[in-house]
């Protein structure tokens, strides 16, 4: 089963893969280069949100660690 990250990772890169197409569709222009922007910052925010989930479970571990030694010490 997916979880919630997954689902919303698999999200912003559908997001951002039809935004894609759809610039693909316009003629060349500001309307284009918009809608690439847009592809880029979904795909920023999908590696923000990955940069994030890692950070958060490292320090998880890394206080699960802290309170096994402190237990072990007592």
């Amino acid at each position: 089963m997916k979880t919630p990250s997954e689902i919303a990772t698999f999200s912003l890169r559908r997001q951002a893969a039809e935004a894609l197409q759809r610039a693909r569709k316009l003629p060349v222009g500001p309307d284009r280069n918009e809608m690439r922007q847009l592809a880029i910052g979904l795909l920023w925010l999908e590696k923000q949100g990955l940069a994030a989930k890692v950070l958060e479970r490292a320090k998880t571990t890394q206080v699960v660690q802290d309170r096994l030694v402190e237990l072990d010490g007592r």
